[in-house]
């Protein structure tokens, strides 16, 4: 991977999170989209038609063809995008609370994990991604945002280990992800926060102890 700095890894994601203004999206959109995250969450992406969406906000299917024209497809690659912005932005500013590469590390660990286990959405994010890898149902646009956002993730990761001396290959940043993605299957949180603690640091250990097989950045 590519060696940059944590600055420029924060401003190539500011940069990605400038390119669409959310602040024009219709009110009657966003309640669409929030009303779809919170059904395809609890009872799962499929199990979500327009008609059951219609339902859900007690609308005629007819409005949300006026809203979304493109049905159900082209809610799911909104809902895809926005939750992508908001996760983009809200880490952005976790991270730029830091002042060193180890608490920066941190930061994208506390942040990725407690994302995972507090809202659901993250985890139907991740398997809309990774059904797209083998069904194709997403469009081009919005499978190249994904792997904009991906890449830039990773580099973020990349970054803070670079300033701590480490050079963090693309398969290494993929296993820390994945340690975070899968939050929900291994973390048995109880919902405490005391518990959510206990778990954001050994998360951060374990994530630090991949870092450490890399080989260390010559001096």
């Amino acid at each position: 991977m590519k060696r940059i700095s944590r600055e420029q890894a924060n401003a190539a994601v500011r940069d990605f999170l400038s390119r669409r203004d959310w602040s024009t999206q219709t009110p009657a959109r966003q309640r669409i989209l929030a009303a779809f995250l919170r059904l395809a969450t609890t009872n799962g992406f499929n199990a979500v038609s327009m008609r059951t969406l219609s339902g859900e906000l007690d609308l005629r299917p007819s409005s949300l063809y006026s809203s979304f024209p493109g049905g159900k497809d082209e809610i799911v690659a909104e809902a895809l995008s926005w939750f992508t912005h908001r996760f983009g932005q809200d880490l952005l500013a976790a991270v730029e609370e830091t002042t060193t590469a180890e608490d920066y590390w941190a930061a994208l660990v506390r942040f990725h994990l407690s994302q995972q286990l507090q809202r659901p959405e993250a985890d139907l994010w991740d398997l809309l991604v990774a059904t797209d890898r083998v069904g194709q149902f997403l469009g081009d646009e919005t499978r190249h945002e994904v792997a904009t956002w991906l890449s830039l993730h990773e580099d973020m990761f990349a970054a803070a280990a670079g300033e701590m001396g480490f050079s963090l290959s693309r398969q290494h940043a993929y296993m820390v992800l994945t340690l975070l993605d899968g939050a929900g299957r291994w973390a048995q949180w109880d919902g405490e926060s005391e518990s959510l603690e206990a778990l954001i640091s050994n998360a951060i250990s374990v994530s630090r102890s991949i870092l450490a097989t890399q080989s260390p950045i010559p001096a």
